[in-house]
């Protein structure tokens, strides 16, 4: 009985302990969702100077959290996996993100728009 309720008492502390793996939530109130289709996405050169480019901004003050992808091929319906690259970038709040939006860097970034053929941006901000 002694190694049931001990077994039993393991298992739920292994239960509530945080997986190792586990990543921290998105942070951020305000995100800004970025998807790129490059003009030339089967040039190694060109996802290698967009992406250099890009993670450039990750230094603009304000930034709470980012993250550069790709499609993940889901072949469905519903999916749109006709983009080369999306970069999300999340904030404490809309002010925050204005001052990304007027940046030098956020700037040097749209002299680049060579690179892309199509941008599309959604922000969204939480429900209070």
């Amino acid at each position: 009985m002694k190694t049931i309720t001990f077994t039993l008492a393991l298992a739920a502390a292994l239960l509530a302990t945080p997986s190792l793996n586990a990543q921290k939530p998105v942070e951020g109130r305000f995100l800004h969702h970025v998807y790129f289709w490059l003009a030339q996405p089967e040039s190694p050169a060109a996802r290698k100077e967009f992406l250099a480019e890009l993670s450039k901004m990750r230094a603009i003050p304000g930034i709470r959290y980012s993250f550069i992808g790709t499609p993940a091929a889901d072949a469905r319906d519903v999916v749109d996996n006709s983009f080369t690259y999306y970069w999300l970038v999340t904030f404490d709040d809309k002010a925050a993100w204005k001052i990304y939006d007027t940046h030098p860097l956020h700037d040097t970034f749209r002299t680049k728009s060579a690179l892309w053929k199509k941008v599309v941006v959604y922000d969204t901000q939480s429900v209070k």
